[in-house]
């Protein structure tokens, strides 16, 4: 029967059945199908666009990912998660694979993406600027402790960002406006040079007055609110400034605890046997942070703007949940994910996929040689925007690799500075009772990562680790016994990257 055959036939059935027992004058009328079913599907909708800019600078968008270890994502072949709005970006874009953070928890990361710097160089001036203003300001009043004077002194720290070079103050150079949403270290986002923003200031007293919960204020305050609370201020920056360039910080708190995805995620595994409860709950918060981000580009695509935005991908350090193992018997693990995740000095502590998306203007590609780096990601986008990157960035502009040509002078290795361990096991990944802070430990040491090595360094107690990546990607064994002559050039590579970028601050 013809379509619309079957339609009159089945408006015919159901209007006798309206009939049957009913009095004609007090029966409703029949449904009208018109205009619910015809011949159109989604693939004939006509979904030319004009862009709501057609040309200028690109809008920029750096989504910074919190906690959301390798491989933990569609594109990137893992079969358990649900990030079809992620994968968009990841199978769209210039993808590359052997992408590393600056460091194995949040704020070092944070800091390298907002300056382009290593976070030694960022940590040494930070803390001049903080010792000097110490010294050269009187104390407020009531600083009277040596807990209210180290908080003090924490607040000159955080606010040492406005006398840094920012990416917000470098766009605007270039007419960009800026909004930061998310995790957010350095007080007011305007401290950051951000004209608009969700984090606002603190002050000591603040913090002596909140105790241990002044810690959610210092990592970010109502900022910590996107993708869990709320997206509306998010959506009406861009909504309000579509007509302009600009450049939006989106770093939600997520999949980073807490693991409490509302139950439109949680029901994707909730009956899932195959799952343990620490995965099916860490998957259910990806699944929330993919729901963001789809927020972000319907949003975009809503105003005209997917032609003339920059997308870029980031997570800022590493984690470890497969689906077969079980943490949520342990606050430690299920705080920081598996032995060799965040806060370990294993190369799952640092790596992630970092992704350039442009719809119609960046070819889709996956990159699986280049070393490429969170301190790359400022070069690249200023390279974008049509600005330098200044002298002292230590990274570079993927933008060459990400048109098919050459990078020239690329990184041979990664090498990067470790400050800090997470709880529950050694730096060789051991069960260890050092501390029970899910916090983790004050902890030196060094890594350096290449296509076939990665090698850890404590110089303060000695004490060395290498993995052959080749035969051993999962870092199991130690060969340090029977390679010593890498041990020695590895960390000579390292002690030449300290000369170079731990000299104090001038």
């Amino acid at each position: 029967m013809h379509r619309h055959m079957w339609l009159g036939a089945l408006a015919a059935v159901s209007l006798t059945g309206c009939q049957t027992g009913t009095n004609s004058e007090t029966r409703e009328a029949a449904f009208d199908f018109g205009g619910v079913y015809d011949d159109t599907y989604a693939g004939e909708i006509d979904r030319t666009v004009i862009p709501r800019r057609a040309d200028g600078p690109p809008n920029v968008v750096l989504i910074i990912a919190d906690d959301l270890g390798w491989p933990y994502l569609g594109f990137l072949g893992d079969e358990n998660v649900i990030t079809p709005n992620m994968d968009i970006i990841g199978n769209g874009g210039a993808l590359f694979e052997l992408g590393h953070s600056t460091s194995n928890h949040c704020r070092p990361t944070l800091q390298s993406l907002i300056t382009g710097l290593y976070p030694v160089q960022y940590e040494t001036r930070a803390n001049a600027i903080a010792a000097s203003t110490m010294q050269s300001t009187p104390l407020p009043e009531g600083v009277d402790t040596d807990f209210e004077r180290n908080i003090l002194l924490r607040q000159y720290e955080t606010s040492a960002i406005e006398q840094f070079e920012t990416l917000p103050r470098r766009l605007s150079e270039a007419g960009y406006v800026s909004h930061q949403s998310g995790k957010w270290w350095e007080q007011s986002y305007a401290h950051g040079g951000f004209t608009h923003g969700m984090t606002e200031t603190w002050e000591w007293s603040d913090a002596a007055d909140l105790g241990d919960r002044w810690f959610f204020t210092f990592m970010g305050g109502r900022g910590n609110e996107i993708g869990r609370s709320t997206m509306e201020p998010v959506e009406s920056f861009i909504r309000e400034h579509a007509d302009q360039p600009f450049f939006l910080w989106y770093g939600p708190a997520l999949p980073h605890t807490p693991l409490n995805a509302p139950d439109r995620f949680w029901k994707y595994y909730e009956a899932r046997d195959d799952l343990s409860e620490s995965a099916k709950l860490y998957y259910a918060n990806i699944a929330w942070f993919d729901w963001g981000v789809g927020k972000v580009l319907d949003t975009l695509r809503e105003e005209r703007l997917l032609d003339n935005t920059l997308i870029v991908y980031v997570n800022d350090n590493g984690w470890e949940q497969a689906g077969d193992v079980e943490y949520a018997d342990n606050h430690i693990t299920l705080a920081n994910g598996g032995p060799r995740g965040k806060g370990s000095f294993f190369e799952t502590g640092f790596r992630t996929p970092i992704i350039f998306y442009w719809q119609g203007k960046i070819t889709a590609m996956r990159d699986t040689e280049t070393l490429a780096s969170a301190i790359d990601i400022m070069p690249t986008i200023l390279d974008y925007v049509g600005l330098d990157a200044s002298g002292d960035m230590p990274g570079y502009s993927l933008r060459p690799a990400i048109d098919g040509q050459a990078l020239g002078g690329a990184r041979e290795y990664f090498i990067g500075r470790m400050t800090q361990h997470r709880a529950g096991t050694d730096f060789r990944g051991q069960p260890s009772d050092a501390t029970d802070d899910h916090m983790g430990a004050a902890l030196g040491g060094y890594y350096r990562r290449d296509h076939d090595w990665h090698f850890v360094w404590l110089p303060e107690s000695g004490e060395t680790a290498l993995y052959d990546l080749n035969a051993d990607p999962g870092q199991l064994t130690d060969v340090t016994a029977a390679n010593i002559d890498k041990v020695e050039a590895f960390k000579a590579d390292i002690q030449a990257w300290r000369d170079l970028y731990e000299s104090p601050a001038p």
